[in-house]
């Protein structure tokens, strides 16, 4: 284990996190504290930014969670702040601190600190060997969904947040699509839009950042099929040198963390309407058969449920 640190102390942001009304109400400062546990070795080395972590970009997406949605406990804003930093190394202590806590008490502070370890990934591999990432950029799709909050917010902020990340640029945007809910129909439409990104890092970590960001959008999975603010799912990843609309060329894994390519997405035509617009001449596996995108839409039991609208992604 690495003893290299890289700390960020006194981040200060509003927040309306607290159990009485006039705390969610009027708001308060909070600070946070984040150590994250990290070899900084191979950034020592190259003196390349994207060898190492960005406080600014962590910083900005620290202020978000505390800005974000209103909570009971600190306890439960350190999680999500840790959950966040998980995505972007192994090993992460975090402290929220509450110093105007309505306490009837003269009182220098009150704080939550946190210490949490990535739980490790152990996806099994079936596909033939080479079929993971080569050094270099691989390119994925990368499918995107609101339908609570500020959904037209959420999907461009989301597509800022991949962007900013020092291992993965964003390539292409699809526009933003409206369709009818599926599985759960008693619920809000949604908001799709699907992105494709070079990135440098594998797929169990690029699904870990979508869920980071998910989680500083307030996400929450008590619903399969529910409501949510933000959902990011790894659709299609394919090696460095590989042609992204080939189906032969993607990654194949299984395993508890993450499957690819995402079993359902050739279902969809909330993920395919998108995913045609960004990448029109992408082909996909439908069962035994290996289809035009577009056809694949109109396939799709849900095809009738998805309109295009005139919002983008930027």
């Amino acid at each position: 284990m690495s003893t290299d640190r890289i700390r960020l102390t006194g981040l200060r942001a509003r927040g309306h996190h607290g159990v009485f009304a006039h705390e969610k109400e009027n708001g308060q400062d909070f600070l946070v504290d984040v150590v994250l546990h990290t070899d900084t070795r191979a950034a020592a080395a190259s003196d390349d930014l994207r060898d190492t972590l960005d406080y600014g970009t962590l910083a900005d997406a620290v202020v978000e969670i505390v800005q974000g949605p209103s909570l009971d406990l600190i306890e439960t804003l350190a999680e999500r702040i840790a959950d966040h930093c998980l995505t972007l190394c192994a090993h992460v202590e975090v402290t929220v601190h509450k110093p105007q806590a309505p306490i009837a008490h003269a009182f220098d502070d009150v704080e939550v600190h946190i210490e949490r370890f990535r739980a490790a990934a152990a996806p099994v591999r079936t596909a033939a060997p080479g079929d993971l990432a080569a050094p270099g950029e691989a390119q994925a799709v990368i499918a995107l969904g609101a339908n609570l909050g500020h959904p037209v917010t959420a999907l461009r902020e989301a597509v800022s947040a991949l962007d900013r990340h020092p291992r993965i640029t964003v390539t292409g945007t699809s526009r933003i699509y409206r369709t009818a809910p599926v599985g759960r129909t008693d619920q809000p439409d949604f908001l799709n839009a699907a992105v494709t990104v070079a990135t440098s890092i594998a797929p169990v970590e690029l699904l870990s950042v979508c869920q980071g960001i998910e989680v500083a959008a307030g996400r929450t999975r008590e619903l399969h099929w529910g409501p949510r603010t933000l959902d990011l799912d790894l659709v299609r990843y394919v090696p460095a040198g590989a042609d992204l609309d080939d189906p032969a060329a993607e990654v194949r894994l299984t395993g508890e963390v993450l499957t690819l390519p995402h079993p359902l997405a050739h279902e969809r035509a909330f993920v395919l309407g998108p995913w045609a617009d960004v990448r029109p001449e992408a082909r996909v596996a439908c069962g035994d058969e290996i289809l035009p995108i577009g056809e694949a839409v109109d396939r799709a039991a849900d095809s009738d449920g998805i309109r295009p609208t005139e919002l983008s992604l930027t």
